[in-house]
């Protein structure tokens, strides 16, 4: 029996984008290759507590709300988000700590307390600057479909003209840090930014700067019950849609007539028709696997992740929800990544303690570490063994214990390690990367993949590799547009 849409996977995106058509009569079939819904944002339970697998903050919840209100219901019925701040605690090795708060009032007190009077001053003309920028650009490069350069040629973004400058295209983000911060700190706190879609920020464009201007104005937020309530909400919303969800079901190929969709073909032998079809799989592996197109070139990858999750007993460490350690080498580090291709020796270490929020999340006063370093991704499968990640474990543990000593004797368990190579089999993500395509040029924006394909008629994209790219509230905006454009096409 053919079928309106069949989306290909059950991430964000691609339910957001089923349960919108959904709303508007159409027949949605999800397919996908796990056992549940939710793609790279999952539930693992081990030694009594609770891990997010994957995202483990949003921003925007504005977006969030949005998507369940288009399709007649209030999001308040399906979850409850909880307010962090401060949003995250910064640390260095000389022994500098820093609360980052979202409220401006306690984040100047903070700045001024840590970092001295000129540094708040500094803080406070760098989100005025990354305000305006972001307020020029979002209807443009955010809130809408995006159609490469073709859009500043439009009649209806001739407004956005006189702020181009103020983008700072040609400046590297690290270079529009260090000229606005006159702290090394400050520089090398908001130059972690740019990992937020897994780039370097000494080599993508200054227009990162949007990044922690959203952070900081629209705060950061944690649902009740963990990260993965958001994909359980969304798996609810679809079901009372009648949206058919086929789980265990691997896509290995997308059929066409050269110029439009006809269906798919999945792991088990069924062919499966349908007028559209919405990839919410990696770009590349829809363009280079499932269409077979051996040309499609690979994008430059954003960064992947080795990721512990760390059962711990009770501790004296007092950890925020977001805890960040930077290392004293961090252009270093960046170099490993994109440059020499290795996990990077001297690591900065990201620790989110979400029991810490929500108690239930651990069970008997344990916590529930999830520890992330970012590495590159993998050119081939199997790169990293079990004797390479056993090691890099070690690495990682041991920088870990330079700030905290002590630490590994309260492991309650061995952590369980999910490395490039496991991103890579269980999602078809490209070399295990996180977000796709890398904004490591001045032009990343405008090349990242639309969400209609340019191609095969009747083919969408959406998800971290597709347009406007990673991150909750980005994913869910690209499964709205690849809705929106079946809507426009039908």
């Amino acid at each position: 029996m053919k079928t309106d849409v069949i989306v290909i996977g059950s991430g964000i995106g691609g339910m957001n984008a089923a349960m919108q058509l959904a709303a508007k009569g159409y027949t949605v079939s999800i397919v996908e290759k796990r056992a549940e819904p939710g793609g790279k944002m999952r539930r693992v339970l081990y030694e009594d507590c609770t891990f997010d697998a994957g995202p483990s903050l949003i921003t925007m919840p504005f977006i969030l709300k949005d998507a369940f209100e288009q399709t007649g219901v209030k999001l308040d019925s399906y979850l409850t988000l909880l307010p962090i701040d401060p949003i995250c605690h910064y640390r260095w090795l000389d022994g500098t700590k820093y609360e980052c708060y979202s409220n401006p009032y306690k984040r100047n007190d903070e700045t001024e307390r840590i970092f001295g009077k000129q540094s708040m001053k500094e803080m406070n003309g760098y989100f005025a600057h990354s305000g305006k920028v972001y307020h020029a650009t979002k209807d443009v490069f955010l809130f809408n479909p995006f159609d490469g350069f073709k859009e500043f040629f439009k009649s209806k973004n001739l407004s956005l003209l006189p702020a181009l400058p103020s983008l700072k295209f040609t400046q590297t983000f690290h270079a529009f840090n260090a000229k606005m911060f006159s702290n090394p700190k400050l520089v090398q706190l908001f130059d972690r930014f740019a990992t937020y879609n897994g780039s370097s920020p000494f080599m993508a464009p200054a227009t990162l700067m949007v990044i922690p201007f959203i952070e900081f104005e629209y705060g950061g937020w944690y649902p009740q019950g963990g990260i993965y309530s958001i994909a359980e909400a969304f798996y609810k919303r679809c079901i009372e849609l009648g949206v058919l969800f086929q789980f265990n079901k691997d896509v290995t190929s997308i059929k066409t007539d050269g110029k439009k969709v006809l269906g798919i073909t999945t792991n088990d032998g069924d062919f499966l028709e349908a007028d559209h079809i919405i990839s919410n799989a990696d770009v590349f592996h829809t363009q280079h696997t499932l269409l077979e197109k051996k040309e499609y070139k690979k994008p430059d990858l954003s960064t992947s992740g080795f990721v512990m999750l760390i059962p711990m007993h009770e501790n004296p460490f007092s950890m925020a929800h977001h805890t960040v350690l930077f290392s004293d080498a961090y252009q270093e580090e960046f170099t490993s990544i994109f440059k020499n291709a290795t996990a990077p020796e001297e690591m900065t270490v990201y620790i989110s303690v979400s029991s810490k929020t929500d108690s239930t999340q651990s069970k008997d006063g344990k916590e529930n570490w999830f520890v992330l370093v970012n590495t590159p991704p993998t050119s081939t499968h199997g790169e990293w063994t079990q004797q390479k990640a056993t090691s890099y474990t070690q690495s990682v543990l041991s920088m870990i214990e330079r700030y905290l000593p002590g630490m590994q004797s309260y492991m309650a368990a061995d952590p369980i390690i999910i490395n490039p190579d496991d991103f890579s089999s269980e999602f078809h993500a490209t070399g295990g990367s996180l977000y796709g395509s890398s904004s490591n040029s001045m032009f990343s924006a405008f090349l990242r993949p639309k969400n209609i394909d340019p191609q095969i008629r009747n083919l969408y994209h959406c998800g971290g590799s597709a347009h406007p790219g990673g991150g909750i509230p980005l994913v869910i905006l690209s499964g709205h547009f690849a809705a929106k454009e079946i809507i426009a096409n039908s």
